[in-house]
């Protein structure tokens, strides 16, 4: 399974066919964990901003745009010591995304957000979202073993068509 999921994968990259691509992580992820809503950030250190590449919701999680990262928890888990966070309830994620109330709205609770890292530094997230404790007792190993493909697109030539 992995390698005609691979084979996809690589054919997407050979077309600049990103949408594909991501969406291809996207059925890969989903075979282990529960998606509700899936995204990618990639970050600009320098501008300590975010810019979302892409959003399985892209009605309620726009791609495109710079917003400004907050300085709390989170920034201390994932951009300076590039390990995970995850979150089981609203009200843990209430204390660290000022989106908060939209992320209840959808009727989302949980997240991960997985760092990708390149030459010692953060340079986006891969973020997944669905109910509240849902990745409670969940495994990380399928994000380790898809690590090199949840990098490319923040280290390729990367092009975002923005949403109006």
């Amino acid at each position: 399974m992995l390698y005609r999921a691979d084979d996809a994968k690589i054919t997407a990259l050979n077309l600049g066919d990103w949408n594909s691509y991501f969406k291809l992580l996207q059925q890969q992820l989903s075979e282990s964990f529960e998606i509700k809503l899936l995204t990618f950030t990639r970050i600009d250190l320098c501008a300590f901003k975010a810019k979302r590449l892409y959003s399985s919701d892209p009605e309620s999680y726009a791609i495109g745009g710079f917003k400004d990262i907050e300085h709390n928890t989170w920034t201390e888990t994932v951009i300076n010591r590039q390990q995970v966070f995850v979150a089981h309830t609203i009200e843990q994620l209430a204390e660290v995304f000022f989106d908060h109330q939209l992320i209840a709205q959808l009727g989302l609770g949980s997240v991960i957000n997985w760092p990708i890292v390149f030459n010692g530094n953060v340079v986006g997230t891969v973020n997944l979202l669905a109910g509240s404790g849902a990745y409670e007792q969940q495994s990380l190993e399928i994000l380790e073993q898809l690590y090199p493909w949840l990098l490319v697109p923040f280290v390729g030539p990367f092009e975002i068509k923005e949403s109006s």
